[in-house]
């Protein structure tokens, strides 16, 4: 299969015996080695520290460097270093780095290096629960105070180390007293040690993760002691060790220890095991052991870079007695007796019998290609050779099967009933009782093959799979989702068919009910090409992948696979190259064979995790504007950007130190994306052209399945003015009173053109009442004066006697005089100069003077203003008033019997007059009395110049009426 590049070297220790009688090579335990030609500065790193980030900090002879599981970035003395030298590493609340070096310390600050102490080499430095920084310096204690050393003393003595325990609590390890702890900003004895130990120098104290008071002591050259319950007691030493360097505790509680002999395993159940030199580290001296947070030990070795260890769950051969079998293998088989069989890629093929590795040395097979290895259900072993055809070993004897064609062949099986099934290029040859028929005409390049029933064999091609019905292509047979899909091996487990591609992950088929499911490495797989599949006996599904070896379990409940979270061993598997031997797993890769053991326990492994590093804004117009905001660990702040500011680039880094090639994101930014990415492995992102509004931008990681924490940026962008709501508001605000302006002009205009057109009309019926009266007064008033006068005449000329005629004359007389009288009123109403109010008023004085003349009555009327002139009235206003007191005073005098008469004008507020008629009469009672027609008109008339009619009478004292107007004055 084609080899991945990787950074990651992989080294293979040999400890102990094979278990399962598979004993090719003694056992081998997995590391991940990071060295020189992965970035790291300098090959010993004395010290490793994690930040908060969940990077790796380490200190070498080199400088510094930082590594996220993928590269390293690192600073030296040319980046402001004080030194090369780092002997120690810390971090404080504020996410700054603090490095102890042989000359001081040097700080990072936002990525750049300053000096915060020089002069003396520091040893150690350790942060208290509080968040202050202690530290030792030529064996002398110090505290950091506001960026200044404050030297310590306790009890006079050298200090060689300081550590804390679970709870926070500091320790140091004091020459010639114990154990002190600081309580209350105090030094005081914590643990008395006996003489013997106190003058061996500790240079560590360890304290257990589970056990509260008990901690680890470590010396130079005398081994490890433990403290528990304030009893001192041996714990571990080895006889030729002259040095001990360092000691951890792993996840399982075990204890690891570095010393000149490599690094030393001492499990809780006693065993010990030794990685030195001869068995997979570069190197016996250990500097430093160092157990992460996701429970990775690291191990750093004298002269090649760090070490990962990656556990027992993979043991790799490649050698035996000596002999490099480090061969790729491209087939694996056991036969009737057990003995394996292994084909290569270039060196033929092995047998294996338990206790030797022979080559099979026959012309067919000697440094031949060995294109499969397979074993049929008598246990005789098949072989396809490159230009040699297909070869059969029933046990006794090796015999061609098939001649050499012009393509060799690839991949084989046997059906239920026996059949033999051969893929070559092109074709498929099927053999059975010693005949031989071929099928061609297939949809792709042939891969793989797997006979369902006695009727269907399933063909695995570069175009998805292929259905064979009693030897014939099914041409009607699809499944969808596996159209354009490299097949490289099916397998069946219970109802579902499953399938290892190359590019697309694992692919399911359930036989009963048709559904489709697809694990690719967002759910955890190592990769997704996949080269060869098998299950165990407890039922776990095994996949060989361009990156290693997972592991599968099948949830029954949610009906899926579930990818087993253990430490990946990153190897390039081979096509087909699998087989369930013996309770054990073997798998053939690029570079030897791989034993996966099948009942080591789940773990409960760490998610991986999630920093937001940088994010970028770009002015949209000046390049001077653009800003870096370096969050520092405070991604959830929320920042303000100009509208042109819409331009923004987040950089993120997920760290999952376990896997680290398997690290994917998914993204989203909240007010713009619905939903988060699919999983990709960008580490930056950019949007561009963003609308003015709030958003937040959301990512995490996801490695073999685990997901990270959500990390966060929020931000917004604020809108120009124009584009604010206030502007918005106040932009249609404005519009409508634009619109109410054009209106309300509008209707000025016309209700000014009204008001000109109006006063034109009055002055135009002003000129024709005017004109009316003079043509009425002149035509209408002489000739009844010339009726008055004949009728006079006429009077003379008739004798007394004729009294009928005399009557009649009389009564001619008489009603011209009533005309002419009321033609003056009508004159009077018709002339302009009447319309105000002075005018109506004295109208009606005069009226009233003339009604009651030679009554008897006496008449007054008080109140006339002569600034009533000033008030002009309209012509109705005019007429309906006078008809007003005329029927009022003809009623008081035909009904009232009364002796005197008054008429009041009074003025009140806002514009209104009222007018009171007051008499002396008989009076009458309201509740009895019978209105007339008379005070019905009055009261109609009264309403139509919008005034109210009041009357108030009492019965032998008189009445009073009261007309109240609002006097509407037009100009």
């Amino acid at each position: 299969m084609c080899s991945k590049l990787s950074i990651i070297k992989i080294n293979f220790i040999v400890s102990f015996i094979l278990l399962f009688s598979l004993k090719l090579s003694a056992q081998s335990y997995n590391f991940t080695n990071y060295s020189l030609k992965d970035g790291l500065p300098q090959s010993q790193v004395m010290v490793i520290y994690q930040a908060k980030d969940k990077t790796l900090w380490l200190g070498t002879f080199g400088g510094v460097s930082n590594f996220d599981g993928r590269q390293f970035t690192s600073y030296s003395k040319a980046d402001g270093l004080g030194s090369n030298s780092v002997n120690c590493i810390a971090e404080d609340n504020q996410s700054q780095m603090l490095f102890g070096t042989e000359t001081g310390i040097s700080i990072l600050k936002h990525g750049k290096i300053s000096t915060l102490f020089s002069g003396k080499g520091v040893s150690h430095l350790l942060k208290d629960k509080q968040g202050v920084m202690w530290g030792i310096s030529e064996h002398k204690l110090f505290k950091i105070e506001k960026d200044k050393i404050v030297f310590y003393s306790i009890a006079g003595k050298n200090i060689h180390t300081i550590n804390s325990d679970s709870a926070g609590n500091l320790y140091a390890a004091v020459s010639g007293k114990g154990i002190y702890q600081l309580k209350n900003n105090n030094w005081v004895i914590y643990q008395e040690l006996p003489t013997a130990i106190n003058n061996l120098s500790i240079q560590k104290i360890l304290f257990d993760k589970t056990v509260k008071n008990k901690a680890y002591l470590l010396t130079n050259r005398s081994g490890i002691y433990v403290l528990e319950s304030r009893i001192v007691k041996p714990f571990f030493k080895k006889q030729g060790i002259d040095t001990y360097y360092s000691i951890a505790q792993d996840h399982r509680e075990n204890m690891w220890v570095g010393s000149e002999k490599g690094a030393y395993l001492v499990n809780k159940n006693g065993s010990i095991i030794n990685f030195n030199g001869e068995n997979g580290l570069s190197d016996n001296q250990v500097n430093e052991i160092f157990s992460d947070a996701e429970n990775n030990i690291w191990i750093s070795c004298f002269s090649d870079g760090i070490y990962k260890y990656e556990g027992d769950a993979y043991i790799r051969y490649n050698r035996f007695k000596g002999k490099n079998l480090a061969y790729p293998i491209s087939g694996i088989a056991a036969d009737k007796n057990d003995n394996l069989w292994f084909g290569t890629f270039n060196k033929g093929v092995f047998k294996y019998d338990g206790k030797d590795v022979q080559s099979i040395d026959i012309p067919a097979f000697k440094d031949k290609k060995i294109y499969f290895v397979y074993a049929d259900k008598a246990k005789n072993i098949w072989f396809s050779t490159y230009g040699k055809g297909i070869w059969k070993f029933d046990g006794q004897k090796f015999s061609q099967v098939l001649k050499p064609e012009k393509f060799d062949n690839s991949s084989i099986a046997e059906d239920e009933e026996g059949g033999i099934w051969i893929n070559g290029l092109m074709s498929s040859t099927y053999l059975k009782d010693g005949k031989t028929e071929r099928i061609s005409g297939f949809d792709g390049y042939l891969s793989c093959i797997y006979p369902l029933r006695k009727d269907s064999v399933f063909l695995g091609t570069s175009n998805g799979v292929t259905l064979i019905k009693n030897k014939k292509i099914d041409k009607t047979f699809r499944i969808k989702s596996l159209t354009n899909v490299y097949v490289l091996s099916i397998i069946r487990q219970d109802d579902n068919l499953i399938f290892a591609t190359l590019g697309d992950g694992i692919i399911t088929w359930n036989l009963k009910t048709k559904a489709i499911k697809r694990y690719v490495v967002a759910d955890g797989l190592n990769s997704n090409d996949i080269y060869s599949l098998a299950t165990d006996k407890n039922n776990n599904l095994w996949a060989g992948t361009g990156r290693g070896i997972n592991k599968l379990t099948f949830n029954k409940q949610q009906q899926s696979y579930e990818v087993f979270r253990d430490h990946p061993l990153i190897v390039e598997c081979n096509q087909n190259a699998i087989i369930n031997y013996k309770n054990s797993i073997l798998v053939g890769t690029i570079n030897g064979l791989i034993q996966c053991k099948t009942n080591v326990l789940q773990e409960n492994k760490k998610n991986p995790f999630i920093h937001i590093q940088q994010v970028s804004v770009f002015h949209k117009n000046d390049r001077t504007k653009d800003l870096s905001v370096d969050l520092n660990g405070k991604g959830d702040k929320f920042y303000k950007l100009n509208y042109s500011q819409n331009h923004v680039s987040i950089s993120f880094k997920g760290v999952y130190l376990t896997n680290p090639e398997s690290v994917l994101y998914r993204y989203k930014l909240v007010g713009v994306d619905n939903d988060f990415s699919k999983p990709v492995p960008n580490t930056e992102i950019e949007y561009s052209a963003i609308r003015p509004g709030s958003y937040t931008f959301q990512v995490y990681a996801i490695a073999n399945g685990q997901q990270s924490n959500i990390e966060q940026f929020s931000f917004t962008i604020v809108p120009p003015y124009y584009d604010t709501i206030l502007f918005k508001i106040g932009a249609f605000l404005v519009l409508i009173f634009l619109i109410w302006l054009i209106f309300y002009l509008i209707f000025k205009t016309r209700e000014r053109k009204k008001q000109q057109f109006e006063k034109l009309k009055l002055k135009e019926q002003e000129k024709i009442r005017k004109q009316t009266a003079e043509d009425f007064h002149d035509d209408i008033g002489n000739k009844l004066t010339r009726i008055n006068v004949l009728s006079e005449i006429l009077d003379k000329k008739v004798a007394g006697t004729e009294k009928e005629q005399k009557e009649l004359i009389r009564l001619i007389r008489e009603n011209a005089s009533l005309l002419y009288t009321g033609t003056k009123d009508i004159l009077w109403a018709l002339d302009p100069h009447s319309d105000n109010l002075f005018e109506i008023l004295m109208h009606i004085k005069n009226f009233g003077i003339d009604l009651f003349q030679n009554t008897g009555v006496t008449f007054k009327m008080e109140g006339v203003l002569s600034k009533y002139q000033k008030l002009h009235l309209s012509m109705e206003f005019n007429r309906n008033l006078t008809l007003i007191f005329k029927e009022m005073l003809n009623n008081v005098l035909k009904h009232a019997k009364a002796s005197q008469v008054l008429i009041m004008v009074i003025e009140t507020d806002h514009d209104t007059v009222n007018i009171l008629t007051t008499d002396d009469g008989e009076g009458f009672d309201l509740e009895t009395v019978q209105k007339g027609r008379g005070l019905n008109n009055i009261q109609t008339r009264c309403k139509r110049i919008k005034s109210t009619f009041q009357i108030s009478s009492v019965k032998g004292k008189g009445t009073t009426t009261t007309i109240s107007t609002r006097i509407p004055v037009t100009k």
